[in-house]
C-alpha cells in the first residue's frame, strides 16, 4: 500500500538523500499528500458529481429562498416591518414562557431596531439564518438522539462522530465546506448546523436513557407497543433534557454565526468582522450590544424555568375549567358523587387562612398622600414645561434655540420630552403601588382578565398569519399592521391590569417610594438643567414646578408608609458584615462620580475627529448641569448603604433602608435616560440634520452606577414580605355550628 509519496525534487533546491534518518530534515524527502487528496476529491466532485453537492445544498437553498429571499418584489424576513418582528417575539415569549418574558423580549427586539436601520437589517438576517440552521438541527438531531437512546449500536457509531465534531475547531470545519460549496450564506449555515448539532443529539439520547426503567416496563406490561412507549412515556419524561439540548443548540448556532462571517455569512457577525478589520470601535460596540441582546432573546424564549409559573395559555385553560363550574370540575377531578358524599361527611379539620396584616391609620395616611401627590404630578405633565425655546431640545437642534411666543407641555419634544414622559410613567407606577394595599380585589376579575388576554393573543396570532399569507401572494394590506398594534397594546394594558389585580411584592409602600422618588429626580433635574448657551430667552413653565411639588408630596407620603408598614424577613438574615455589598457599593459610587464629571454632550459639528469635538461635562457651567443631581442622589444612596452595612439594623429597618437605596438609584437612572432619549428625539438622527450633538459616555456610567445600587436594593427587599395574620377556622363536621375563628401570631410570609 502506497501511503508515502516521494517529494518532487524538480525545484531549485535539491534534497540531500544522504541526510541521516535521525535528522529532522530527513522528513522533507517524504510527505503524506492528504491535502492533495482532498483537493483532488473536491475537484472531482465539482466536475463529475455536482449532483451530490446540489442534493446537500437543496434544503438549505430552499429554506433561504423561502425565508431570506432578497428579491425586492417579494417579502421576506429582511423586508418585513420591524413592528411585525416585535409582535412575533412577543407571541413567542408569551406562548413558550409567560407574558412577562414576552414583553421583555419584545422590548429588547425593538431596542435592536432603535440602534439603527443597518443593525436591524443584520438582526433580521441573523434571525433568518438561526431559523434555518436550528430547524435543520431539530429535524436531524432529535430523531438521531432518540435512535441513540433506544439502540446501543447506533449510539456506539454516533458517539465518536459527535466527539470529532466537538473537538475539531470550527475554523477547520469551514475548510471542507468552502472546498465543496464555496463561500456565502449557504455554506456558512451548513457549518453552523454541524457545529451546533452535537448537544441536541447528546441530550436527547441522555434524556431517553434516564427515563426510569420501571416506568418503561410498567407501560409495556399494560400492553403499550414500542411506539406508544416512546411517544407517551419516554419523550414526555425526556422533555426537559431535550429542551436543554435545544437551548444549547440554539446558542451554539448563534455564537457560530459570528465566526461564519469569515466565509461570507451575513448577519451581525458581518458587522463585527467589519468593525475588527476597520478598527471601528463605534460599529463594534453597537454590533456587540445587538449580538448580546439577540442572544438573550433567544435564550429566554427557549429555556423555561421552574419559577415561570403557568404560561398564558395554561392560565386561560385553567380559567375556563374552573370559572364556569368549579364544583363540577372538582367532582370530576376528585371522584364520583358517592365519593363526594363520603368526603362531605368526614370530619372537617381546622383550616388555617392567612391575610396581610391590616393597614394602620398612619400607613394609610402616607399612602393617600402618595396617591394625591402622584395624581398632581401626572396632571402637571399636561401643563407648560418650556416657553420661548426648547430647554432640553436646544441641545439637540438649532431650531429650538429661539421659539418666541410658543409654549410646550411636558410631553412635547420641545417641552419636557422624555423628562415629562418619565414623570408621567413613574407617577402612574407610584399611584398604582400606593392604591393596591388600600383595596381588596377578588380572584374572579383575574380569571376574566386571563380570558381576555387569551382572546387577544389568538387574535394577534391570527393577524400575524393573515399578514404572512397576504405577503406570500404579494397583496399589501396595511390595516393588519394597525390592527395588530392595537391588539398588542390592548394585551399589554390587560397584563398591566392583571398584574395590579393579582398584586406583586413591590405594589406597596416600597414600590411607591422608589417610583415617586424617581419621578421627583427627573422633574427636579429638568428644573435644574440649563439650555444650550446659544439660547437667550427661555422660561421653565408651571408644569415642571408642579411636577416637582407633586412628586415631592408623593415621596413624603410613600416614605411615611414605608416607616409604618409591618414587613418581616421571609428567609434568615445574616448578621455578618456585608463585605460584598460594600465592595459593590464602592464600584457603584465610583461609576456615579466619574459619570457626573465626564462628558454628557459631544458636539461634532466641527468634525468627527477627536481634536475637533467639543466635550461638555456634567458639572461644567456651560453644560446641562445634570451631573449635580447625579452626585446628590448618588451621595444619598452611598450614605444609606453605609448605614446598612455598619449598623446592621433590625429586620424591618433593613427593608426600609433597602427601599431608601433603590429610590435615589431610580432617580439617577431615569434622569440620565431621559436626557439621552430627549437628545436622540431631537438631534441624533439625520432627519433634523442641523446639530450633530451626541450624548456622552458620562450618561452610560451614571446609568450603570444607578443599576449597581438598584441591584443592591432589590437583593435586600426581595428577602422581605408584609407580615401575615393567620386565622384558624375550627369545626367538627359539615353540619356543625358556625366555625370558630381565632387569630394566631404574626409572622412574615410570602404573599
Amino acid at each position: 500500500m502506497l501511503l508515502l509519496a516521494l517529494q518532487s525534487v524538480d525545484g531549485p533546491e535539491q534534497i540531500d538523500r544522504n541526510v541521516p534518518i535521525s535528522d529532522n530534515n530527513w522528513l522533507d524527502a517524504f510527505r503524506v499528500p492528504f491535502g492533495d487528496w482532498i483537493k483532488m476529491t473536491s475537484d472531482w466532485v465539482n466536475q463529475e458529481a455536482e449532483w451530490v453537492t446540489d442534493t446537500i445544498k437543496w434544503p438549505f437553498e430552499t429554506l433561504f429562498n423561502f425565508i431570506m429571499n432578497e428579491n425586492p418584489a417579494r417579502d421576506s424576513i429582511m423586508s418585513v416591518s420591524w413592528i411585525w418582528m416585535v409582535i412575533v417575539m412577543f407571541l413567542l415569549g408569551s406562548l413558550m414562557r409567560n407574558t412577562r418574558i414576552g414583553l421583555m423580549v419584545a422590548g429588547m427586539t425593538a431596542l435592536c431596531g432603535f440602534l439603527g436601520q443597518e443593525y436591524w437589517e443584520q438582526v433580521s438576517k441573523t434571525f433568518g439564518m438561526i431559523i434555518i440552521s436550528v430547524a435543520l438541527c431539530v429535524i436531524v438531531g432529535i430523531p438521531l438522539g432518540v435512535l441513540c437512546g433506544r439502540f446501543d449500536g447506533v449510539w456506539n457509531v454516533t458517539r465518536p462522530v459527535l466527539d470529532a465534531m466537538q473537538v475539531i475547531h470550527s475554523f477547520v470545519w469551514m475548510l471542507p465546506f468552502i472546498a465543496f460549496f464555496g463561500i456565502g450564506n449557504v455554506s456558512a449555515t451548513m457549518v453552523t448546523m454541524i457545529y451546533a448539532l452535537p448537544p441536541l443529539v447528546r441530550l436527547t439520547n441522555l434524556g431517553i436513557r434516564q427515563v426510569p426503567e420501571d416506568v418503561v416496563e410498567a407501560s409495556r406490561s399494560f400492553g403499550a407497543n414500542e411506539l406508544r412507549v416512546l411517544t407517551d412515556v419516554q419523550l414526555p419524561l425526556a422533555r426537559p433534557a431535550i429542551m436543554t439540548g435545544f437551548n444549547q443548540t440554539l446558542l451554539l448556532a448563534f455564537s457560530m454565526l459570528g465566526i461564519a462571517a469569515y466565509i461570507g455569512a451575513d448577519g451581525l457577525g458581518k458587522l463585527i468582522f467589519r468593525a475588527i478589520n476597520n478598527v471601528n470601535i463605534a460599529l463594534g460596540a453597537g454590533a456587540g450590544l445587538t449580538f448580546f441582546l439577540t442572544a438573550v432573546i433567544l435564550d429566554r424564549i427557549s429555556q423555561p424555568e421552574a419559577g415561570d409559573g403557568l404560561s398564558l395559555l395554561a392560565r386561560i385553560r385553567q380559567a375556563f375549567a374552573y370559572g364556569r363550574d368549579a364544583e363540577g370540575t372538582y367532582l370530576q377531578l376528585h371522584g364520583t358523587d358517592g365519593e363526594a358524599q363520603v368526603i362531605a361527611s368526614a370530619p372537617v379539620e381546622p383550616e388555617i387562612t392567612e391575610y396581610p396584616e391590616p393597614i394602620t391609620a398612619s400607613e394609610r395616611t402616607g399612602l393617600m398622600l402618595a396617591v394625591g401627590g402622584s395624581a398632581i404630578a401626572i396632571i402637571a405633565t399636561f401643563l407648560t414645561w418650556s416657553s420661548d425655546a426648547g430647554k432640553i431640545s436646544s441641545w439637540g437642534r438649532f431650531a429650538d434655540e429661539s421659539l418666541p411666543g410658543q409654549s410646550f407641555n411636558g410631553l412635547a419634544a420641545s417641552g419636557g420630552s422624555f423628562f415629562g414622559i418619565f414623570v408621567m410613567l413613574l407617577s402612574i407606577l407610584a399611584l398604582a403601588a400606593a392604591i393596591r394595599p388600600l383595596v381588596t380585589i377578588g380572584d374572579g376579575i383575574s380569571r376574566t382578565l386571563n380570558k381576555l388576554q387569551g382572546y387577544g393573543l389568538v387574535a394577534l396570532a391570527a393577524l400575524v398569519v393573515l399578514n404572512l399569507v397576504l405577503n406570500l401572494v404579494n397583496v399589501g394590506f396595511n390595516t393588519t399592521e394597525m390592527l395588530a398594534l392595537l391588539v398588542m397594546l390592548a394585551i399589554v394594558v390587560l397584563i398591566a391590569i392583571d398584574t395590579f389585580v393579582r398584586g406583586t411584592p413591590r405594589l406597596a409602600a416600597d414600590g411607591a417610594l422608589i417610583a415617586a422618588v424617581g419621578a421627583l429626580g427627573v422633574a427636579l433635574a429638568y428644573v435644574i438643567a440649563q439650555p444650550h448657551p446659544a439660547v437667550t430667552d427661555v422660561s421653565t413653565g408651571i408644569g415642571a414646578y408642579l411636577a416637582v411639588i407633586g412628586a415631592g408630596v408623593a415621596s413624603i407620603g410613600a416614605l411615611m408608609a414605608v416607616f409604618r408598614a409591618p414587613y418581616a424577613a421571609r428567609v434568615p438574615i445574616s448578621t455578618s458584615f456585608p463585605l460584598g455589598m460594600v465592595i459593590t457599593a464602592a464600584i457603584g459610587a465610583a461609576l456615579l462620580f466619574v459619570g457626573a464629571i465626564a462628558a454628557w454632550i459631544v458636539d461634532e459639528r466641527a468634525g468627527a475627529d477627536a481634536a475637533n469635538r467639543i466635550f461638555v461635562k456634567g458639572l461644567q457651567g456651560s453644560g446641562p448641569l445634570l451631573g449635580w443631581p447625579v452626585l446628590i442622589f448618588g451621595a444619598i444612596a452611598v450614605v444609606v448603604t453605609l448605614m446598612l452595612a455598619v449598623s446592621r439594623p433590625l429586620e424591618s429597618n433593613r427593608w426600609r433602608l433597602g427601599a431608601l437605596i433603590g429610590a435615589p438609584a431610580s432617580a439617577i437612572f431615569f434622569l440620565s435616560l431621559a436626557f439621552t432619549l430627549s437628545i436622540s428625539r431631537n438631534g441624533d438622527t439625520d432627519y433634523f440634520n442641523d446639530r450633530n450633538a451626541l450624548t456622552g459616555a458620562g450618561i452610560l456610567l451614571a446609568i450603570t452606577g444607578a443599576g449597581v445600587f438598584f441591584a443592591i436594593s432589590r437583593g435586600i427587599m426581595n428577602d422581605f414580605r408584609r407580615k401575615k395574620v393567620y386565622l384558624s377556622v375550627a369545626g367538627s363536621t359539615a353540619g356543625a355550628d358556625a366555625p370558630e375563628v381565632t387569630q394566631t401570631e404574626l409572622v412574615g410570609a410570602t404573599r
